[in-house]
């Protein structure tokens, strides 16, 4: 019988956009990070049951998709403040917001950013 190897799934192989779209525009997420720290805004305790967790924030196409964000879940520190953005929300810290309800957490840190900085990109989308 002929022995079969198989190349192993590096996870960490693939990339990962970090970008928040909103309506109309599109924001690189270390600029918003970053705009959080220059601003210092302070952090506060967010209750978990205030997430709206009705919709997929994540484009899931595949198994590999599943294994990947499960990864960066379960590596993520929950002690880190998620970015909520000007309109309530969430445009950094998903899978800090899936590692708390996993581990039965109530609440998550988070900054709530009272004014958002010049978008990366202006998008031409129809409301």
């Amino acid at each position: 019988m002929t022995k079969v190897k198989f190349k192993k799934l590096e996870l960490s192989d693939h990339e990962y956009v970090r970008t928040y779209h909103n309506k109309r525009q599109s924001f690189d997420v270390p600029s918003l990070i970053q705009f959080a720290k220059d601003k210092k805004y302070i952090p506060f305790i967010m209750p978990l049951a205030a997430v709206d967790m009705s919709k997929l924030m994540w484009r899931i196409e595949s198994m590999t998709d599943i294994a990947i964000h499960f990864d960066r879940v379960m590596k993520t520190d929950i002690s880190i403040p998620i970015i909520i953005d000007d309109c309530g929300c969430i445009c950094d810290g998903w899978h800090r917001v899936m590692k708390a309800i996993i581990r039965g957490k109530e609440q998550i840190p988070a900054i709530r950013l009272l004014e958002m900085p010049y978008p990366s990109k202006e998008e031409d989308i129809e409301s």
